[in-house]
Formats: structure tokens, sequence, C-alpha cells
């Protein structure tokens, strides 16, 4: 028996390292089966009694069993705390990914609305400014025309007179009532007027008759009243220029009225665009600045509640592998001590 003892205290030192590291890695109490089978050995050469070294034996083993059944017990708490927390990390996760993937995707939207809104705004802003300058340019147009229209309308007006003056003394000098040179005094002013009107032509007959009229030793009463004749010609022609040149005035008013109507509407509906697209990159933009700070929000969440994942992961596995090997450290005493066991029985079947 002593023999025996001896043989499985060698094979005992041989797995004592591996125990001592286990136990004390896992914290497991300060418990020692070589110190029980040498406090046995020495029981056995005293002949102490087989109920002293059996209670010794039961109570390693209880000791080893009472151990077990409490790290089985924290096991399933500590299993139970790591599932709901990877359960809640991973919700956390999953919901923090839909945040994401959904603001991105508006954020995103978003982006290409402004961008599209920005390009139309700039498009509006030089269409109004081109209808800007347009309505400038046709004003300073129309301008200058009525500027000119005014200044003929008093030379047109001024010739008329002249002619009418110049037919009142005509007839006054047919019945002597007026002297050649008031006649001819009309005759410097027709050819100014002839000059500022352009219309040399029309006046060229009449400034022909009076230089006659001034020359001639005796005037008839029949080149008198050619000159009459040719004075109210003049007048006729005058005057329907005067109201040709008059009508073309009234026509270009229409139509810079109507040209200015339809730019007025022009700029009216594209302030109005400018405006409406002013307001919709306002929007756009708080919708980008929105979207972003969700995103970021969402995307630090993710992380976060990763990083948790991964750490409780990683503590959760030292969990198992630390409950994993105090559990075969645990096997490996019990086969130890029915091996012992064992061997004790026999030594007091021998001595029955």
């Amino acid at each position: 028996m002593k023999s025996t003892l001896t043989v499985l205290l060698v094979v005992l030192v041989s797995v004592q390292g591996f125990q001592i590291d286990m136990f004390n890695k896992h914290h497991i109490p300060n418990r020692n089966i070589m110190e029980i089978m040498m406090q046995i050995e020495s029981k056995l050469a005293s002949g102490g009694p087989f109920d002293t070294i059996n209670t010794m034996l039961q109570d390693f083993r209880t000791s080893v069993t009472s151990e077990q059944i409490a790290h089985d017990d924290l096991y399933a708490r500590q299993k139970n705390e790591c599932d709901s927390e990877t359960a809640f990390r991973k919700g956390q996760i999953q919901d923090a990914s839909k945040i994401l993937s959904a603001s991105t995707n508006q954020l995103n939207l978003c982006s290409f609305q402004r961008q599209k809104a920005k390009a139309e705004f700039g498009m509006t802003e030089d269409q109004l400014t081109m209808n800007q300058q347009h309505l400038s340019l046709i004003q300073e147009v129309r301008k200058t025309e009525q500027e000119n229209f005014n200044k003929m309308a008093v030379i047109f007006q001024d010739a008329l007179r002249v002619i009418d003056e110049s037919v009142y003394l005509a007839k006054k000098f047919s019945v002597g009532d007026a002297s050649l040179i008031e006649l001819a005094d009309a005759t410097g002013q027709m050819m100014q007027h002839s000059v500022s009107l352009k219309r040399t032509g029309s006046y060229a007959a009449v400034l022909a008759s009076l230089a006659r009229i001034s020359l001639a030793e005796q005037v008839s009463s029949a080149d008198v009243e050619r000159l009459i004749q040719l004075l109210q010609t003049l007048r006729n022609n005058i005057e329907d220029a005067y109201n040709q040149f008059t009508a073309e005035n009234n026509q270009a008013i229409v139509l810079y009225n109507n040209q200015k109507e339809r730019i007025d509407k022009n700029i009216a509906r594209l302030e109005k665009s400018k405006t409406r697209l002013e307001d919709q990159i306002t929007d756009l933009n708080g919708c980008v600045a929105t979207q972003t700070a969700i995103s970021q929000a969402a995307s630090n969440k993710k992380q976060r509640n990763q990083k948790l994942l991964d750490d409780a992961t990683a503590l959760c596995t030292t969990f198992n592998s630390e409950y994993d090997n105090a559990s075969a450290a645990r096997r490996q005493e019990l086969v130890l001590l029915s091996e012992v066991e064992r061997l004790v029985e026999k030594r007091q079947n021998e001595i029955k």
C-alpha cells in the first residue's frame, strides 16, 4: 500500500505545477491535494482511523463540488449578462446603422437638390441681369428717340408757322399791303428748315420762286399766285411729313411700351423665382446641416457601441475561458481524488 501511494504521489507531483497554476489563475481557494495525500500517508503509517481519512477525502470532494456549483451559478449569471449586453449593443449598432443609412441617403439627396438649386439660381440671376440691362437699353433708346422727336417737332411746327406767315405776307403783297422785303425775310428761315428737316427738294420750288420775285423788276399777280400755291403745297408736304413723323413716334412708343411690359413681366417672374430659390437653398442648407449632424451622431453611436461590443465580447470570452479552465482543473482534482479514495478503500479492506 505504501508503495502504491508513493507512485500516486509521483503522479501528483507531475501535475501539481499545472494544478497550482490553474487554481491561482482562476481564484480557486487554497486547496492542495498533495497535502491531503501526505496527511493520509501519515495517518496510514501511524494506524490512524479510516473514518478520519474518509472525512478528509469527503470534505475535499465537497469543497470541489461546492466550488463548481458556485462557479456554475456565477457563469450562468455572467452568460446572461454577456448575452444581454451583446444583444443590446448589437441592437444599438443596428439602430445606428439604419439611422446612418437613412440620414446619408437624405444628405445625398439634399446635397444634390442644393447643387441643382444653386445652378438654377445662377442661371436665374444671369437672366435677370440680362433683362434688366435690356430694359435699361430700351429706356435709354426711347429717351433719346423722344428727345429727338421733341426737337424735330419744334422745327416742324416752326416751319409750318413760317410757311403760314409767308402765305399771309404773299397775299398782302398781292394787294399792296406788304413789302417785298418782308416777304424775302422768310427765305432765310425756310432755307434753315429745309436743311434741318432734310427736305431741300421740297423747299426748292418755293425758294426758287422767292428768288425770282426778289430779283424781278416787275412782279405780276400770276407770280405771286404761283408762290402762294407753292407755299400751300409745301405746307401740305411738311404737314404730312410731320404727321408721319408723329405717327412713327407714336408707333415707337407703343412698341416700347409692349417691350417694357414684356420685360417687366420677365423681371417680376425671375425675381419671384430668385426669391423661391433663395428660400429653397436656405431650407436645403438646413437639411444638409441637420442630416450631417444626424449622420455624425449615428456614426459616433455605431462606433461607440461597436467598441463596447468588442470589449464585452473580449471580456465574455475571458469569462468563458476562465470557466472552462477552472472546471477542467476541478475535474482533474476529482479524478485524482477518486484514485486516492480507491486506494484508501483498498487499504482499508486489506486491514480488515
